[in-house]
């Protein structure tokens, strides 16, 4: 080894930053991975005056492995691999990010109990995300130390034989694919395929021309079996793969439900699911390695269907074992632990059907599987981030679901969440405030009634019926929510809120020292307004459930007159200027990171939630002139039927035609 002279770089305020001395075996690589690393810092003499980073064996033969050690006047860092290093200089910038700059002595060896450690991006369901934005987030999830990214795509690359594929909702080309793909190389992490091969296929089955491929009419999965289904991922596998490095190719292939009903039904009698379904998988797997993919990544959720397929699979092939639940413990993992093949395990970060992410549930979830699943002998983690109904959720708001998830695949075990804040709020709120509204948030998912599986409830309402919503009446499903659920989301929105406004206004941001620009731009002002988005939309939601309470009260009341009335039909426009003032922000949130295409979708959707908004307005005259001619209102709401023929996100399934929405009831 040889020791290097003093190195001399400018950080981003145009300081030069220092480094009296470091030793390296490799100069040029190592001085680029100090400069990727850690040059936003500037260091002085009396703060850190040594750095060395050192290629070393690890004694327990882990190339991902590092050291690291914090005495006076003397960082040293030890990793077999410049990846090693690299994940040693990632935390180093964590911690002097998280303490203003100043270090705590003491050394310390981490290695990955997973070396597969992966976050999943849907992209396919309304929200593009920006190349510069999906740039400043491979530069984060790399000092997270996560090492792969797949980005889920049905209909989202570009294909020169199918150029209506995407052309409404918007694809990735190759060059912006290669592009990404060589920054994610440069930052340790693998951008690996992901493309969907059987269900979810309804951005294809239901453009002119691909209705054929279809397993029925409703145009929701491919039919297996079905010789112009393999015929077209013959082209977007000999497209598409060689766009990137990887080898590993994520084909998919869940929760076809609707295999065997339509195409398939004659082979699935014959033969059964199970056998119709393997042959698919055997199909897919061959087109895609004809094609250049090697290791092939399958959601495992056939595995709970149909067991006998497991030690079936091609060779080669990795079982995705998903589950979002919060649950103590996680069958299937033991069920293909015992079968012997190889497998990761899939968590989630609840980020989905919300309008703030159910951040208990995603913490429980998370940390439980990824226990089990090291236990287990899983030899990869993936945290998955779903567009479910469009995407509507800020990609701010998945950040931290993210933080949670790295520390979970690189060090699986049973932590605290209070610890996890004490160690990741310094770095992503510079504000007490942003903290306390951050708390409000969390906790106003934990009001009666709001969580259902997936769903949080308030998310529905949002969109759903004033006075006869799903979310006024509940089902056997969903229950009714209560009037107190809207008294705590009212509560805890508002406070939430302005918190939020009074940080903005004092711009704290300005004065928080990120780990680096990337942290800075996706925790910075843009990451503030995305949670203030979250409180006025929650305090929106109380607002509106608690205004369909009063309109009961007031009718039941003796005495009810048409004043009272018109004060009701006042508060119902006042709510709508308000709704209107949310699909504005929701509207600069989505432009912020991502794409204009996908986003019409969605704002169909606020569309028709605001036009509904003038349904009770209508009825509620009714009632004013049944009031004046001496009648008794309508207390039960009988004679109110716009709810009946009303839907929104509830009611979608596979015949909706105009959402791209996940289509189960």
């Amino acid at each position: 080894m040889r020791c290097i002279p003093i190195i001399q770089w400018q950080n981003q305020n145009g300081k030069s930053s220092r480094f009296i001395d470091f030793h390296l075996s490799t100069a040029p690589e190592l001085v680029w991975l100090l400069q990727m690393d850690l040059g936003h810092f500037s260091f002085s003499k009396d703060s850190l005056n040594r750095l060395s980073l050192e290629i070393s064996a690890d004694p327990e033969g882990n190339e991902e492995a590092h050291t690291l050690l914090i005495a006076p006047n003397l960082v040293e860092i030890k990793s077999p691999t410049v990846r090693g290093l690299h994940y040693g200089l990632s935390t180093l910038k964590l911690l002097m990010a998280s303490g203003n700059g100043l270090l705590s002595f003491g050394c310390t060896r981490a290695a990955p109990s997973f070396p597969n450690r992966g976050v999943m991006l849907d992209v396919s369901r309304g929200k593009m995300p920006t190349l510069d934005y999906l740039k400043q987030l491979i530069g984060v999830l790399s000092d997270l130390k996560y090492n792969i990214l797949q980005l889920y795509s049905e209909d989202k690359l570009a294909l020169s034989k199918h150029p209506s594929v995407g052309r409404l909702t918007g694809v990735y080309t190759e060059e912006q694919i290669r592009e990404l793909d060589v920054f994610a190389k440069s930052h340790f992490m693998e951008l690996q395929p992901s493309i969907q091969t059987f269900s979810h296929m309804h951005g294809v089955l239901r453009l002119p021309g691909y209705s054929h491929m279809a397993e029925n009419d409703v145009l929701f999965s491919f039919a297996a079996g079905n010789e112009a289904v393999y015929e077209y991922l013959e082209d977007v596998f000999s497209e598409t793969l060689p766009w990137f490095s990887s080898k590993t190719l994520n084909v998919n292939l869940d929760e076809a439900y609707d295999l065997g009903t339509g195409y398939s039904k004659p082979a699935v009698d014959k033969l059964g699911k199970g056998e119709v379904l393997l042959v698919h998988i055997q199909r897919v797997v061959d087109i895609a390695r004809r094609h250049g993919a090697k290791k092939i990544l399958i959601w495992g959720d056939f595995a709970l269907r149909h067991p006998e397929l497991i030690t079936r699979l091609p060779e080669n092939t990795v079982v995705l074992d998903w589950n979002y639940n919060p649950l103590p413990r996680f069958p299937t993992l033991e069920t293909l632990h015992e079968a012997g093949v190889p497998f990761w395990a899939a968590g989630g970060i609840s980020t989905w059907n919300s309008i703030f992410p159910r951040v208990y549930n995603a913490y429980t979830n998370l940390v439980g599987l990824s226990c089990q699943a090291c236990e287990s002998g899983a030899t990869g983690f993936l945290v998955t981030d779903w567009g479910d109904y469009g995407h509507p959720q800020p990609l701010e708001l998945s950040l931290y679901g993210y933080i949670i998830g790295a520390q979970q695949a690189f060090s699986a075990k049973r932590v605290d969440l209070a610890l996890v804040e004490h160690e990741a709020w310094p770095l992503i709120f510079g504000d007490e405030r942003v903290q306390q509204a951050f708390c409000l948030l969390i906790d106003s998912n934990l009001a009666p009634c709001m969580q259902s599986d997936f769903k949080t409830m308030s998310f529905y309402y949002l969109f759903d019926d004033l006075l006869n919503g799903l979310g006024m009446r509940g089902n056997t499903n969903y229950p009714k929510l209560p009037r107190e659920s809207f008294k705590i989301l009212l509560e805890k929105g508002s406070a939430a809120w302005d918190l939020l406004r009074a940080a903005i206004d004092a711009s704290p941001a300005e004065s928080l020292s990120f780990p680096d620009e990337n942290w800075a731009a996706l925790f910075g002002p843009i990451y503030l307004r995305a949670l203030a988005l979250s409180a006025r939309t929650t305090r929106f939601v109380g607002l509106k459930g608690l205004l369909a309470f009063k309109v009961r009260d007031t009718l039941i009341k003796s005495g009810v007159c048409v004043d009272d009335i018109l004060a009701l039909i006042l508060e119902i426009h006042e709510l709508y200027n308000e709704f209107l003032a949310i699909r504005q922000d929701f509207e600069a949130n989505w432009l912020t990171h991502s794409y204009l295409t996908g986003i019409q979708g969605f704002l169909s959707v606020f569309d028709r939630a605001g036009a509904q908004m003038a349904e009770p307005v209508k009825w509620l005259a009714t009632q004013m002139l049944a009031i004046g001619r001496g009648e008794t209102p309508d207390s039960e709401l009988e004679t109110y039927t716009a709810a009946r023929d009303y839907g929104i996100l509830w009611t979608a399934d596979f015949k909706n035609m105009w959402d791209r929405a996940y289509p189960w009831q």
